[in-house]
């Protein structure tokens, strides 16, 4: 079965204990409550964070005031990079979905690591390409994919952590992360009403089951070979 690599990201610093024991040494803890913003577009970016526990949301608000998430983000994965290496201003906003607890890092304090570091710099590198690979796919599905394999591949990218164990894919994969009908339809471009009505039809075929507290991928082996 094909898994393409660039699909979900593990822990920042897998593998690379003694280069998270110095980025902790130089950064900055916080606590985030849900829903507090982080950052703002046209923000600096001059720092970087690093998520250690909860969930986070990258948006930008189109000018008719309609939210477009780009990134969830999940424990383990650090975000603000593009603009810290490219010393530009946010291009989106990032909200707590739930309560956080990160890591800051300031950009001259991250410069100097990445210098002292080079499995740091090269595994920069390796998420930024990830992140940028994705992107593309989410335009390619955008033009050519119709609404319910744009969810369906929304729905892996989210369970990603569960899923992309090899050996999971024969039994039942929660998605993690709760997000809301208008949410989802912010993520594929679509409308709440359309997402409700795929999700009702996504159930009555046995894909998914659906709960307050979650939604549960019933055959993840059979929507990997659909969706890839």
């Amino acid at each position: 079965m094909k898994i393409n690599w660039h699909f979900t990201e593990k822990d920042f610093f897998r593998g690379l204990p003694s280069e998270k024991q110095d980025f902790i040494a130089v950064s900055t803890p916080r606590l985030i409550k849900r829903n507090q913003l982080i950052f703002l577009e046209e923000d600096k970016g001059n720092s970087a964070f690093y998520l250690e526990e909860g969930e986070v949301k990258i948006y930008r608000i189109s000018p008719l005031g309609k939210e477009s998430i780009v990134f969830i983000r999940h424990a383990g994965e650090m975000f603000g990079l593009a603009e810290l290496i490219g010393g530009q201003k946010r291009l989106c906003n990032a909200q707590a979905i739930t309560k956080c607890r990160l890591h800051e890092i300031k950009k001259a304090d991250f410069e100097l690591l990445l210098q002292r570091h080079y499995s740091l710099a090269r595994r920069v590198i390796e998420i930024l390409g990830k992140r940028l690979r994705y992107l593309g796919e989410q335009i390619e599905s955008l033009m050519v994919c119709d609404v319910t394999n744009r969810l369906l591949k929304l729905l892996t990218y989210l369970g990603s952590y569960n899923l992309f164990d090899l050996s999971s894919l024969d039994r039942p994969i929660a998605v993690p992360v709760r997000l809301t009908q208008e949410q989802i339809a912010a993520m594929i471009g679509s409308c709440q009403q359309t997402v409700s009505e795929t999700l009702k039809k996504l159930k009555e075929d046995g894909v998914i089951e659906i709960s307050k507290k979650e939604i549960i991928l019933l055959k993840p082996k059979e929507i990997l070979n659909h969706i890839l």
